[in-house]
């Protein structure tokens, strides 16, 4: 009982670092990924670790420990990526944080860069053994792993059309029949190209979508 209610009263938590999701979106996200229960999951844009950070918490109740979660991202390499993706302004203009205690702590004391593989890896330390973290550019990587051991996809990564084309291209004809696919910023104003990437790879490969919260496209073959 005691254990379901853990998984019940599951809270999504934005931590003290810069999110993709902010309470109100990462709380519907999260409650997605209770209701499918996932075993392996992979994550397509890691950011600064806090969507990784909460998968991981709620994985580890409902598998008692037992899960393996992947997460792809340029992490601070992201300069290569400026010209062809949507790319935060926080990370643009040097972790610009709107909290200036936080850039004091961040950018002078601490001298830490949120989106890097280090510090990144340092935040999900409580899970070092579930864990595997690859940097790199996803049009390198995809292609290279068994997409159909996983139960859960989540993809964040590069908003340019033919970044998600890509990866969706990849990724739906290799998962398994059980596996969900998760794409953030579907009606992004601001890149609308992931909503015709998407769309696109709907048609093309005869997928289910779903649209909640009229931001997250879940994707599925059955």
């Amino acid at each position: 009982m005691k254990h379901l209610n853990l998984q019940n009263n599951f809270k999504y938590k934005e931590y003290w670092r810069k999110s993709g999701l902010k309470k109100h979106f990462g709380q519907i996200f999260i409650d997605l990924v209770r209701e499918r229960r996932p075993y392996n999951f992979l994550e397509i844009g890691v950011f600064t670790g806090v969507t990784a950070r909460n998968v991981c918490e709620l994985l580890s109740i409902i598998n008692n420990g037992k899960f393996y979660y992947l997460g792809i991202d340029l992490f601070e390499d992201f300069q290569e990526a400026i010209n062809n993706e949507a790319i935060p302004e926080f990370l643009i203009n040097k972790q610009n944080f709107s909290n200036p205690f936080k850039s004091l702590v961040y950018n002078f004391l601490l001298r830490e860069k949120l989106n890097s593989l280090e510090s990144v890896s340092k935040f999900l330390k409580k899970f070092k053994n579930n864990i595997e973290l690859k940097k790199g550019n996803s049009l390198d990587i995809l292609n290279k792993i068994d997409l159909k051991i996983f139960d859960m996809i989540f993809v964040d990564g590069g908003h340019s059309y033919e970044t998600v084309k890509f990866e969706l291209g990849v990724i739906l004809k290799n998962i398994n029949d059980n596996c969900l696919v998760v794409c953030d910023d579907y009606l992004y104003a601001e890149a609308v190209g992931v909503k015709k990437a998407i769309d696109e790879s709907v048609r093309e490969d005869s997928c289910n979508i779903k649209v909640v919260a009229n931001r997250f496209a879940c994707l599925s073959k059955k």
